[in-house]
């Protein structure tokens, strides 16, 4: 009964009041006692400058103590005058050294060819140079050509309108011109045997000469060269193909000279054979 009075007679304490006291209390501690402690304690930056200036006495007493060494000989080089001297009389010699070789070189490449000419010279003197024999000409081209005119005293030399006419027998002149073009065939007027075939005779060049046992001759000239088909001995029949016109010996065009012989004696061809 007496605690129950107590507690009915002690006074109640409301708990919002008591709070708010509490946190009073506690705001009024922090701002005394934390500026305080503060206080107490160095800042950054006092320390930042403190450090720098151990750095800097560090780097002062490090520098004083290193000492300077000497530079070896290999870190640089001189030239004297001597040396110079001598580096251009050196140069001089190679280059005249040079030279030396090079008309060397040229006196021998000349002396070669001296010999060489001398050794030609020598060689044509002992060995004269050969005539080189007129090359024939090439065969002919496959033409055809007409039969040749034949009458009782023979045959034409030349295909029927293949020639004309431009000389007969004269004065200096032994024979008939019959014009014709290159490589025409030649044939024998009558049949006998060759007596005379060269590829160069006077002034009728290529020429054939045949007898036809009768007392009759005939021979042909300008003939081109290589083209005579008959050698001397050889027996030919009448119409038979003994050459081809050309323009060799004495002439200035292509054609055929007929000479044409009756017991030695000239006489012309156009009186006696179909031309």
């Amino acid at each position: 009964m007496e605690r129950a009075a107590l507690r009915a007679a002690a006074p109640k304490v409301k708990p919002v009041r008591t709070v708010g006291t509490l946190a009073a209390v506690l705001a009024l501690i922090a701002g005394v006692a934390v500026p305080a402690y503060a206080a107490t304690q160095p800042s950054a930056e006092t320390v930042s400058l403190q450090d720098a200036a151990e750095s800097e006495a560090q780097s002062i007493a490090v520098d004083a103590a290193v000492k300077a060494e000497p530079l070896g000989g290999a870190a640089y080089s001189a030239t004297t005058p001597e040396e110079i001297e001598q580096a251009k009389a050196e140069a001089a010699a190679a280059a005249a050294a040079e030279r030396a070789r090079e008309q060397a070189e040229k006196a021998a490449a000349e002396q070669k060819q001296q010999a060489e000419a001398q050794q030609r010279q020598q060689q044509a003197q002992v060995q004269p140079a050969q005539p080189q024999a007129p090359q024939a000409p090439q065969a002919p081209q496959p033409q055809t050509y007409e039969a040749p005119a034949q009458n009782a005293g023979g045959i034409c030399p030349l295909p029927a309108g293949s020639y004309y006419v431009s000389r007969s027998v004269s004065s200096g002149h032994e024979g008939a011109d019959m014009v014709a073009p290159a490589m025409t065939p030649i044939y024998a007027v009558k049949s006998g045997q060759v007596i005379t075939s060269q590829e160069a005779l006077g002034g009728w060049g290529v020429v054939v000469a045949i007898d036809h046992g009768d007392g009759t001759t005939s021979l042909y000239g300008h003939m081109t060269y290589g083209t005579r088909q008959v050698q001397v001995g050889d027996t030919v029949s009448a119409g038979q193909i003994i050459g081809y016109v050309g323009s060799t010996g004495h002439s200035t065009a292509n054609h055929l000279h007929i000479e044409y012989r009756i017991n030695g004696a000239i006489v012309d061809p156009l009186n006696y054979l179909p031309i």
